[in-house]
């Protein structure tokens, strides 16, 4: 884990969750906004309401490279509210130094949420908005688990495993790792791995 990733700045209070597709990011991070009383964003939610269309239209008739595009724009803008907020980063968001740059300036914690491909799986199985995950869901989980885990274990802060614990199991421990209390978020330096139980 990369524990001088969070930098203090005028907008570091962003608690930011990433992970593999299915690891609980949005989910979580609507419980966790709700715990700290936190505004929560959500990536491709911010790229679909700019692009008035869907992920996976956006995919299908632009292609890859436009959404990624789009992808990193809505980052700019939500890493630019002056407001404390709890954000979920999509799987391949990442990928890209200059998003990572974005998020490790701006972010006060960085949680990566893992699961294994199983898991991953069994809570996405063919979602129509997981373009990604057409014709070989596991074979893809597995490529982009190749590809990105060195890049979320670079870029987190802490890293928890999510496959055996509940929602509200997994926003305790974000809170604890990250050092976070109902209504405040005090920056921390701390780095720890949390494995299943």
């Amino acid at each position: 884990m990369n524990s001088d990733a969070a930098i203090t700045g005028e907008s570091a209070n962003m608690i930011v969750l990433i992970g593999l597709m299915g690891s609980g990011k949005t989910t979580v991070g609507r419980a966790l906004a709700k715990r700290l009383n936190l505004v929560f964003r959500d990536s491709d939610e911010a790229v679909e309401k700019t692009a008035k269309t869907s992920v996976r239209e956006i995919f299908e008739n632009q292609g890859e490279d436009i959404f990624r595009k789009l992808e990193s724009e809505a980052l700019v803008d939500l890493c630019d509210t002056k407001s404390s907020i709890v954000l979920a980063v999509a799987g391949g968001a990442i990928i890209s130094q200059s998003n990572r740059d974005l998020l490790q300036k701006n972010a006060q914690c960085i949680v990566w949420l893992d699961a294994p491909t199983p898991t991953l799986i069994s809570r996405t199985g063919r979602g129509k908005h997981r373009p990604l995950l057409d014709g070989d869901p596991v074979g893809s989980l597995n490529k982009m688990r190749l590809d990105r885990e060195p890049l979320y274990q670079q870029l987190a802060t802490h890293r928890l495993v999510t496959q055996s614990l509940a929602i509200d199991e997994v926003v305790e421990r974000i809170m604890s790792l990250c050092s976070l209390e109902t209504g405040t978020a005090p920056l921390t330096e701390s780095s720890e791995n949390v494995a299943t139980r």
